[in-house]
């Protein structure tokens, strides 16, 4: 038996050292009974953003995984013929037999092993030993569990998507790891057989909430002989255009493809004030492959973001888009992050093996408007042990210098963070002008993240969709609880208005300096404005009772 098999091992070999090797199909195994020995395999995972992905090359601990095209339970693709291709899914020839399997890689002759108690390992070992000998039981979803059985524990063949820093792979877990995503195999034979179309639409396609200018919609999964993989959710502010079997529409602004079970979507940072459509189309399959329902009426729903004025949003798909950074110490700093198409700003002080002190700044440009509201949100996620991101606004910072030598307010408390696991959080919103007013925030201010890591923990925090607002466009700058008016507008020598009890009045200039300030009675009030230099200036009114009012006026 040994002869044969490693007769079929140097006969692979002679295969895959040509020039080129042609596609080859593997078919979903689904129980015991199904392996052979002397077959070639792939080894594969799947995550519900990365889809199938293959075992590839061999890096220093663990096996590489590149994203596959399946369709109705088989792979076609190419195999690697170059041990260190990073663009190639790498095939497995089965030897040995029940309870004492092994995978063996001709690439690099040898064979996968589990290689370590103390760590999530999976390595390529010759000889072979009981570390490389594999129990795999198969559970009803055809997936399988792969178990070495010898002395490291260590030893369940698992797939990781690491979404920390978008790398996924395969390694070795014990049980009570929480990667616990199995494996499958697919043996080499069989043809694709795509899925047909969806049978049926999901019910109850709706818009369920409009938050600023982020649209949630919310379904029912479509039932039916053929239920779909994934949903293709558009929206458009004009026509919305039908999608074409054999052309995947990729994520994006009004683009969104959703995993069948999900039944929820939120489409972030749309126009305000604009009415948008929405349409929802099941599909299955996937790459050339994928094949809409499109026949017959697909639901849609319409909704309207709220009238607001966005100052600043970034999603980081350039670099850090924006943001400027400062290293106030350590060797880690800020960078651009990216998983499964979603950019975002991430830090983590944990590198080379090693927790790393750090100190690290992340800072927006100057935000500024004329009115009593700028809104701050955001969305985080974070993993492990470590200090608690930072929040804080200055007043005084000049956009270049270090910003340690500056003044900055915390505001951490005011938002919601992720709990672990990278998992998003959004931040809720906070109206920095409302609780800053006596920081005469109308000069403008800058918004800053602040990281820190130690040499005993580092978390990884990642930033993504920070936005700066106001309601206060032209459709609401007549909204009297807020904005007040006043005569003359320009002025020369004195302005008048109303005063609807006693308050402070203060002036400012648009640098944020306050050039006058006053307490007056309710009624009628005057303020004597010829000592001031041409230009525009804000006055804002603060009652007793705590309720801020602002109007604007120019000085000739």
């Amino acid at each position: 038996m040994k002869k044969v098999l490693f007769s079929l091992v140097a006969m692979l070999l002679l295969s895959v050292s040509g020039i080129a090797q042609t596609a080859l199909t593997f078919t979903k195994v689904n129980s015991a009974s199904e392996l052979e020995a002397g077959t070639s395999y792939l080894i594969v995972g799947y995550d519900d953003n990365l889809g199938y992905c293959a075992m590839s090359y061999q890096k220093s601990n663990n096996r590489h995984a590149i994203q596959v095209t399946e369709v109705g339970g088989s792979i076609s693709l190419t195999p690697a013929t170059d041990p260190s291709s990073q663009t190639e899914a790498h095939q497995f020839i089965l030897m040995g037999s029940n309870g004492a399997w092994e995978f063996y890689d001709p690439l690099r002759e040898g064979y996968l092993y589990a290689a370590s108690s103390s760590a999530n390992q999976l390595k390529t070992q010759s000889p072979n030993n009981l570390n490389g000998e594999w129990a795999i039981e198969f559970n009803d979803d055809g997936t399988a569990v792969v178990t070495a059985q010898g002395e490291n524990t260590r030893n369940i063949m698992r797939f990781n998507e690491n979404s920390s820093n978008g790398d996924p792979l395969f390694s070795c877990y014990n049980s009570n790891s929480s990667i616990n995503v199995p494996v499958s195999l697919y043996k080499v034979g069989g043809t694709s057989q795509p899925k047909p179309e969806p049978t049926n639409y999901p019910t109850n396609f709706r818009v369920s909430e409009v938050n600023g200018t982020d649209v949630t919609l919310t379904w029912t999964d479509a039932v039916g002989e053929q239920v779909p993989d994934k949903y293709l959710v558009l929206g458009s502010t004009g026509n919305i255009t039908v999608p074409t079997d054999g052309v995947p529409v990729p994520n994006g602004e009004l683009a969104m493809n959703v995993n069948y079970g999900a039944q929820t979507v939120t489409f972030s940072g749309l126009q305000g004030g604009t009415t948008y459509h929405f349409a929802i189309f099941p599909y299955t399959n996937n790459s050339i492959y994928i094949d809409y329902k499109t026949d017959g009426t697909y639901p849609t729903d319409d909704a309207a973001t709220e009238d607001i004025e966005i100052l600043m949003f970034e999603d980081f798909d350039e670099d850090l888009g924006v943001f400027t950074t400062f290293d106030a110490y350590g060797d880690q700093g800020w960078h651009q992050g990216s998983y499964q198409g979603t950019t975002y700003a991430v830090c983590n002080g944990y590198a080379n093996s090693t927790y790393n002190a750090n100190e690290d700044w992340l800072i927006s440009p100057k935000l500024q408007c004329g009115f009593m509201d700028l809104w701050i949100e955001f969305r985080t996620a974070m993993k492990f042990e470590g200090d608690h991101i930072g929040v804080a606004v200055s007043f005084d910072y000049d956009g270049q210098s270090d910003p340690t030598d500056f003044t900055w307010y915390s505001i951490t408390d005011h938002f919601n963070f992720s709990q672990g696991n990278y998992e998003w959080a959004e931040s809720g919103a906070f109206n920095v002008y409302q609780e800053f007013y006596d920081y005469n925030p109308f000069g403008g201010f800058y918004l800053a993240f602040i990281y820190i890591s130690t040499n005993e923990a580092a978390s990884s925090w990642e930033i993504d969709y920070v936005r700066a607002y106001t309601y206060h466009t032209e459709g609401v700058n007549e909204n009297e609880a807020t904005m007040f008016n006043l005569y003359p507008n320009p002025a020369r020598e004195q302005v008048s208005f109303m005063l609807e009890s006693d308050a402070q009045v203060s002036v400012f200039d648009m640098t944020g300096r306050k050039v006058s300030e006053m307490n007056a009675t309710a009624g009628e009030a005057q303020l004597d404005v010829n000592e001031l230099v041409n230009g525009v200036y804000f006055i804002n009114v603060r009652y007793a009772n705590g309720t801020t009012a602002v109007s604007k006026f120019v000085k000739f």
